[in-house]
């Protein structure tokens, strides 16, 4: 009879701790503090040296951290480097690494680190995404665990904005893990990779030992709804704590709402109609001038975007130093659109025009907009064709075609990165083909003059009439960020330089 009782009384004490745990468990998940945040679309890899989607670069930069930091106000602060200094004829570049930073495996970041990751990014035989704006480094040498040196070819001005860019990744880990880093990053930032169910939800999860604190945020949950009427329902049902993406429709109801807290900043950034320059129709100028004044710029941020951005002129935007403001911009004229039409190859053919575009519903009104704008020029086969994110980003990155495009450009700090990848013949975000020998020549000056000088504006002023005369693109408008939050989060800081987006998030506190 003992050993029965006994029995029981074990099993009541399990009972007891089992509850307790339970209870426990309940009670860390309720005191845990987890923001979810609304993005567009699903990226394809999180590997800070390959990937070039924003919408993937705003997600890694809280894994990856790079040597320096573009701030809010478009300066470059220290990151991983406390301190860096050019020798005198600006050949050499150091930096200094702050001691102490850990990454996320355990391990101390040292120069080799640096070293490997700058390396693996100049090698030819890797898929590096911007590769073109490190070519000007020859070499890197480690001098201790904290200092490297960057030897250059060539004076590239811009370059501590390119390395802003540039995640430093573990050398180890990223050996280890191979083409399954992007996959599952390692770094020093404030959170840890956790969990990826792709077209679900991506869970971040906070850093104990990251070396400026531990975020106050302790899950940071990132949730691809492509449709922006969707993504707004989860918002105002409480799904979510923070959306990109806001429905031009909703924003002026949205900003009378006292649940609601938007926050509006100019992002240096600008949507496009790109035309291909290689094969097809599109190559005659003519018919690209046309398209060019097809685009009702005006109308389209008026009455798609409801007064979000200004409409788009040039690469640069007005407010930089380098906007030519000289130059008599295509604006929306159908008489004039008819002129070059007619003075084009394509005019009396039976052309096709295939205009692709991803499943952003803004870009979708705008590519069906100018559809109907090239019908009435007197060109029937028009089509607009949609395309999920990583379909229609391979697409253009990796084929020809299509004879046009609706795209975005972001994350432009001056007038290299507003130029260089996208109109340099060997420009890494080249995607639309165009070349230009004069071109090629200005942009590879600029990189060599002081961008505080005359001789820069006077650079970029005349890539900006190039790119006038050419019509390798139309510009469309210049964007401006706009996001939602719930007033129970506050210290949320909006940055103009879209893939900082979220780096406030750590550091979000939740409202008395």
């Amino acid at each position: 009879m003992k050993k029965i009782a006994l029995n029981k009384s074990l099993v009541i004490v399990m009972v007891l701790l089992s509850l307790f745990v339970f209870t426990t468990m309940v009670m860390a998940e309720e005191d845990e503090f987890k923001v979810s945040i609304g993005i567009h679309s699903e990226v394809t890899t999180l590997d800070a040296r390959i990937t070039t989607e924003l919408t993937g670069r705003t997600r890694i930069n809280l894994i990856n951290e790079p040597l320096v930091i573009l701030d809010p106000n478009y300066r470059i602060v220290p990151g991983l480097a406390k301190e860096w200094e050019y020798n005198e004829d600006a050949t050499e570049l150091t930096f200094y690494l702050n001691e102490g930073i850990m990454f996320h495996h355990g391990r101390e970041l040292v120069a080799d680190d640096v070293k490997y990751t700058i390396d693996w990014v100049l090698n030819e035989d890797n898929p590096a995404g911007n590769r073109g704006a490190y070519t000007a480094i020859s070499e890197v040498e480690v001098i201790n665990d904290y200092e490297v040196k960057l030897y250059l070819d060539t004076v590239n001005t811009f370059l501590l904005n390119a390395l802003a860019q540039l995640g430093i990744v573990p050398e180890d880990k990223a050996e280890e893990l191979g083409e399954d880093f992007g996959q599952q990053p390692v770094g020093t930032g404030p959170y840890v990779f956790g969990e990826w169910n792709r077209d679900d939800n991506l869970l971040f999860y906070a850093f104990e030992n990251y070396w400026q604190g531990t975020p106050n945020v302790d899950v940071v949950e990132f949730r691809p709804i492509p449709e922006d009427s969707a993504r707004l329902l989860a918002f105002e049902a409480g799904e979510l704590d923070i959306i990109t993406g806001i429905v031009p429709d909703e924003l002026a109801r949205l900003e009378q709402d006292p649940n609601v807290i938007i926050q509006r900043a100019p992002e240096a950034g600008w949507n496009f109609v790109g035309f291909q320059n290689s094969r097809g129709p599109t190559t005659d100028l003519n018919l690209r001038k046309a398209i060019a004044h097809l685009v009702n710029r005006e109308a389209i941020v008026d009455n798609v975007f409801q007064g979000m951005g200004l409409p788009g002129k040039s690469p640069i935007a007005p407010m930089m130093d380098w906007f030519n403001d000289e130059i008599d911009y295509a604006e929306y004229d159908l008489d004039l659109a008819r002129e070059y039409y007619e003075q084009s190859d394509a005019y009396g053919e039976d052309i096709e025009l295939r205009i692709y575009v991803s499943d952003i519903s803004s870009d979708i009104r705008v590519a069906e907009i100018l559809q109907y704008e090239i019908n009435a020029l007197g060109i029937e086969n028009v089509d607009v064709i949609v395309e999920e994110w990583g379909a229609f980003l391979s697409r253009i990155v990796d084929t020809d075609d299509y004879e046009i495009i609706i795209l975005g450009w972001g994350s432009v700090m001056g007038p290299d990165t507003a130029f260089y990848r996208q109109f340099h013949t060997e420009g890494s975000g080249n995607f639309v083909s165009y070349s230009n020998p004069r071109m090629d020549e200005l942009l590879e000056e600029g990189r060599r003059v002081d961008p505080t000088s005359e001789r820069s504006i006077e650079i970029y002023k005349e890539a900006q009439q190039i790119v006038h005369d050419d019509v390798p693109k139309a510009f469309i408008y210049y964007r401006e960020v706009v996001l939602a939050h719930h007033p129970e989060l506050t210290n949320f800081q909006p940055y103009s330089y879209t893939p900082n987006q979220w780096l406030s998030v750590p550091f979000l506190e939740k409202a008395e």
